[in-house]
């Protein structure tokens, strides 16, 4: 959070306040809002004569700054002060900071000065709200100094305020933004699913039944005339209507495995490894502990996941021999292990979005993981095989 110029005359400079190290147009961080309430208030215990520049610096802030008194009370303002508080001059020496600041915030802020008065710290930066006279809420970063005595007894604080209220409306904003942006992701997904297994059963009911009568038929008319038991064409029709009755039942399979939703997690994911290690030759072994049913959305995210990462290490996974899938529960997580034991790779060489390791099966996977709050991992190296961990939130 950039912070504003500090205004200096040359009095101001000349006692040792630095405009150009107090001031600047891009990026003052918290640090040096902390570094001028050090100042301010080290300079103020140890030397008799600033006086004029220290009020220099207080009038002409344009930060707030504000005196306050060991037990709270306000002893002096500046003029940005009373505008980021939101109260006058007058209402403001007559309360105390406990006063403006929100409820919430109030034991952490207080906690920081008993820390300052014990000398604990020297001084602490901290974000907080002030509520204001017309009951708006203010979010400041405070940062605050303490100045002592030449006996080092408290005397009062020295607190520098920024307004932050605009920047914490825009990150609320895009929180907002992201939320909906999950919440519309979850439904997509969940309507793609909708569509899958509504697909699925027509191709399995209908499509499936009509070849299966179709087969039917032409069994039945090679039986009824033996003259056409060697026909060519009639036996060449049987063997596309067997292929294709196995396509399409591969098809529905791919898109929405019935033993999913019929049997639940493990049942369907031995299933799809049986099927799968017939295919391609691998060695897959399953390894599932999650017996009970989940909940829908668990389950199909679970699946999906286990099926993209099989189907990586069969496309990508060179040499590999082996592919190994564990499924348990910890407690409230479902835990998924999927690792293959082929050639690996560099994650860098796939960088996607914000760096994040690339590819459309990769993405699809740590999606489905953290629209459910889950957590997704990928430990892949040159020659060392590939795992893919996942966490999902069973509550």
């Amino acid at each position: 959070m950039a912070v504003p110029a500090v205004e200096c005359n040359n009095e101001a400079a000349a006692c040792g306040y630095d405009p150009a190290a107090m001031a600047s147009d891009t990026a003052i961080q918290h640090a040096s809002r902390e570094s001028l309430a050090g100042r301010m208030s080290r300079r103020i215990s140890n030397r008799s004569d600033t006086e004029g520049c220290y009020r220099a610096v207080f009038e002409q802030a344009a930060v707030g700054i504000a005196r306050v008194a060991p037990d709270g009370r306000f002893i002096e303002v500046n003029d940005r002060f009373c505008e980021i508080a939101g109260y006058d001059r007058a209402q403001l020496m007559q309360g105390d900071f406990q006063g403006i600041t929100h409820p919430d915030d109030l034991a952490a802020d207080l906690a920081n000065v008993n820390r300052l008065l014990v000398g604990e710290i020297t001084s602490y930066t901290m974000e907080k709200r002030y509520i204001r006279s017309a009951g708006q809420i203010v979010w400041v970063t405070l940062c605050v100094g303490l100045v002592r005595d030449r006996d080092g007894r408290p005397t009062n604080f020295i607190s520098v305020v920024q307004d932050i209220s605009d920047a914490k409306r825009a990150a609320q904003t895009l929180t907002e933004y992201s939320q909906r942006l999950a919440h519309l992701s979850r439904r997509l997904l969940s309507v793609q699913e909708e569509e899958r297994r509504a697909l699925a059963r027509e191709l399995h009911d209908h499509v499936g039944q009509q070849l299966a009568a179709l087969k039917l038929n032409l069994e039945r008319i090679r039986h009824a005339h033996p003259e056409l038991a060697e026909e060519m064409r009639l036996t060449d029709s049987l063997e596309i209507t067997d292929d294709t009755m196995r396509q399409i039942g591969d098809t529905s399979f791919d898109l929405r495995p019935s033993i999913l939703d019929d049997f639940g997690l493990s049942p369907a994911v031995r299933w799809y490894a049986q099927r799968q290690e017939k295919r391609s030759g691998l060695h897959i072994v399953v390894r599932a502990e999650v017996e009970q049913r989940l909940p829908d959305h668990i389950e199909t995210a679970a699946f999906r996941i286990v099926q993209e990462a099989v189907n990586n290490a069969i496309r990508h996974g060179g040499s590999a021999t082996r592919v190994s899938v564990a499924l348990t529960i910890d407690r409230n997580w479902l835990s998924l292990n999927i690792s293959d034991d082929g050639c690996g790779f560099d994650p860098e060489a796939l960088t996607d979005l914000g760096g994040e390791a690339g590819g459309m099966g990769l993405l699809s996977m740590r999606e489905r993981a953290e629209l459910l709050g889950g957590q997704f991992r990928l430990r892949t190296a040159p020659g060392a095989g590939a795992s893919v961990e996942a966490r999902l939130p069973l509550v």
